[in-house]
């Protein structure tokens, strides 16, 4: 029967509206929301309008039941956590948001301060949550937005929304008494109110309310909308730098588009004349010519050339002032030609005398570092030869130090200096460092032992870790479970078989993980508990028992009713279906079956509402067998009841049927 329920809802496509208005189409989401359906995937109709109203109105009263249920939460627990709240995300959202809403308004009430929460700038749903549970007794519900608290009728008094002193209807917001005193019926908002939306939206009636509805303007490119959404308007690229003019055109907007002016430039060795056009530059009429006193210079279009005069000196000797004769050039007072050495200056040309480290360089004349680490390699130091200005140094690899003479190197004792936290121990030329169990190295220094978290490796402690210096411990939940020998897992404590459990000696004690179920299986009418099962058992089969002449109970084709119980734990994964309960029956398995032979059917006629279970025939010792599998993960703390029909049937006639009930149990944890 639950499946045929599910069918009528499974099926939505694009539909003609049957509503002769937008206040039915309204009252169709309203009854959508009440099914719990999605009001996003409600089916389309061809009327645009209908469907926008069917939709807002369905999430309207689902926000306020989803409201509702925050602030009975609040009264109810005094605590807002998610955990509480087990509907949709977005449900769940708002549940908890008018939670503390309500949460806000009982401690402001308990206060004795004022609950006008106006200055606090609450959305509505959020301030009149918070007033409602401000201003009313603690044991009533409040009222979503404009509705009033309902007040027993007077007899024969029948109002269609609220009552109020015992004798008079009235009506939310957003509705009105009609004439006969008890039928409310809708406000046309869009009809009364002066225009209620803002310019550039349409005003869609709905029931208790109205909807704003934008339209929306589409520009083609160049364009943009206007503020008020009605008219395109240009868009000036120039001025909001949208444009890929350069650095020598000019960006000039137009209605839709720009384009780009270019500008007039000259080049170098060129200026602008009256006329706008380009004129050379004649560099040798400045006052200041560009040549030297040595140099005739002459002009050229757009540039100039210097010409060197007749007499030309050699090298080491320069013209003199006047341009007349060469003169010797002083390289010694020109730079610093032999920098830190000697300059000897002569007739032409000059000379380094070197300072000791140095030897002279014929071809640059000048005086050139000697490297010694080149010139005598392996001979003046140990280990490494540093080669410096004038002479040289040497210095050791990283764990070794200079001895005297300041040539051999000898090893150095880092422990001495203790650089580990821990353990140290010198070895040639280094240390290394050693660390307690418990504790690992430092990957960046090396030398510090940090703690290992044991807790973030997986699979460390069946429930609970907590880390310690050096250790860690493993802890089970406080009831229901005890520490095994290992010291990692937790293994259920069997309360039945230790005798700590409460049952009554009528009810038979059930061990579950983590705890215990008393249990207590009658039979039905026309049955009879089997003797063959003690009172105490947690199975009961109960054969049928029918009175004399009861046609019906002789008729019915049940004849054995057995109930069980199983203990499952949580599971999040599940890669294959998982085999958790084997049916027994008293049919031969055969591998062609001929029609007048008899037959076992299985079904699951009550299953959890994610199905997550099924049953499949097979045969096992030349018997058939159902075999009821998990397919789907189950998280607990859970409890449900599996009812599997096993019908036996003959030449299409069912002649028996057994029915099994499994209270199956989920436990919390997965161990």
């Amino acid at each position: 029967f639950s499946h045929r329920i599910k069918n009528l809802y499974r099926h939505s496509c694009f539909i003609e509206s049957k509503f002769t208005s937008v206040h039915e189409c309204c009252e169709a989401g309203r009854v959508a929301a009440l099914r719990k359906q999605d009001c996003a995937a409600l089916p389309r109709f061809s009327s645009h309008i209908c469907s926008i109203a069917k939709e807002h109105c369905c999430r309207a009263l689902a926000r306020k039941r989803a409201c509702d249920t925050g602030v009975k939460v609040a009264r109810g627990h005094g605590v807002c956590e998610r955990p509480l709240f087990t509907s949709s995300n977005w449900e769940a959202q708002i549940s908890q948001s008018c939670c503390d809403c309500c949460t806000l308004g009982l401690k402001t009430d308990s206060t004795g301060f004022s609950c006008d929460f106006r200055g606090l700038q609450l959305d509505k749903q959020c301030s009149n949550a918070a007033k409602a549970c401000c201003e009313k007794p603690k044991d009533t519900t409040p009222s979503a937005k404009g509705e009033r608290s309902k007040q027993s009728c007077a007899p024969g008094l029948n109002c269609s929304q609220l009552c109020v002193g015992n004798g008079r209807c009235v009506c939310n917001d957003g509705f009105r008494l009609q004439r006969d005193g008890v039928t409310c019926e809708d406000i046309n908002e869009c009809l009364l109110l002066s225009n209620p939306c803002r310019p550039g939206q349409t005003c869609v009636n709905a029931v208790g309310s109205y909807v704003c509805l934008g339209n929306t303007v589409v520009c083609r490119q160049g364009y943009h909308p206007a503020a008020d959404g009605t008219r395109c308007e240009d868009i000036d690229e120039c001025a909001l730098g949208r444009h890929d003019c350069g650095a020598n055109s000019a960006c000039v907007n137009t209605a839709g588009s720009f384009y780009c002016e270019q500008k007039r430039v000259c080049g170098d060795g060129f200026a602008l004349d009256a006329a706008g056009g380009c004129a050379d530059i004649d560099e040798c009429s400045a006052q200041t010519g560009p040549c030297q006193p040595s140099q005739t210079c002459v002009n050229t279009v757009g540039s100039h050339s210097c010409l060197t005069n007749a007499i030309a000196c050699p090298r080491g000797f320069h013209l003199s002032v006047n341009g007349t004769r060469c003169e010797d050039v002083n390289e010694c007072m020109v730079g610093s030609k032999c920098a830190k050495h000697v300059c000897v200056n002569l007739e032409g040309l000059y000379r380094c005398e070197c300072r000791s480290g140095y030897m002279f360089n014929g071809v640059t004349k000048l005086c050139d570092d000697i490297n010694e680490c080149t010139h005598y390699p392996g001979r003046l130091c140990a280990h490494k030869c540093e080669n410096t200005e004038g002479s040289y140094r040497c210095s050791c690899a990283t764990g070794f130090k200079l001895a005297y003479g300041g040539r051999d190197c000898e090893d150095i004792n880092e422990c001495e200096d203790k650089p580990c936290s821990q353990e140290c121990t010198n070895v040639y030329g280094s240390y290394q460092c050693y660390c307690h169990r418990g504790y690992q190295l430092n990957d960046v220094d090396g030398t510090t032992c940090e703690d290992i978290d044991e807790c973030t490796l997986p699979n460390v402690c069946s429930y609970q870790c907590v880390n310690t210096p050096g250790g860690f411990n493993c802890t089970c939940p406080t009831s229901g479970y005890t520490l095994s020998y290992d010291g990692r897992t937790c293994q259920d404590i069997d309360e039945c078989a230790a005798g700590t459990h409460s049952c009554s000696a009528k009810e038979a004690c059930f061990n579950v993980q983590g705890g215990f179920r008393c249990l207590f299986f009658e039979c039905p009418p026309n049955f009879r508990r089997s003797e063959d099962i003690c009172n105490a058992s947690a199975v009961v089969r109960c054969v049928k028992a029918c009175q004399e002449r009861d046609g019906d109970c002789a008729r019915d084709p049940v004849r054995i009713i057995t109930s069980t119980a199983l203990s499952l734990p949580t599971s999040q994964r599940l890669k294959e279906p998982e085999e958790i309960v084997l049916l027994r029956t008293s049919a031969a398995a055969k591998q062609d079956l001929l029609p007048d032979e008899p037959d076992v059917l299985f079904d699951i006629l009550a299953d959890d509402e994610l199905l997550s279970f099924d049953v499949i025939k097979r045969a096992q010792n030349d018997m058939l067998v159902g075999v009821i599998r998990q397919i789907k993960p189950i998280l607990g703390p859970k409890e449900l009841i599996l009812e599997v029909s096993m019908k036996y049937v003959q030449s299409g006639v069912v002649s028996q049927q057994n029915i099994v009930l499994i209270h199956v149990f989920i436990s919390e944890f997965w161990f």
